[in-house]
């Protein structure tokens, strides 16, 4: 399986947003997350990203 590059969602940018807050369920974009995370094949990508 490739290694991508991480992710935090405790990570905060200059501006101080927590990712985590704003994906509140019931939202089009924790449906979407959802989605990517849980439901979508995304084995296409990994030969690609291979490390």
């Amino acid at each position: 399986m490739p290694r991508f590059k991480p992710y935090n969602y405790d990570q905060h940018s200059m501006v101080v947003i927590n990712f985590q807050e704003q994906l509140q369920p019931g939202t089009f974009e924790h449906a979407i997350h959802y989605l990517i995370e849980h439901k979508l094949d995304l084995s296409v990508f990994y030969p690609k990203y291979q490390n």
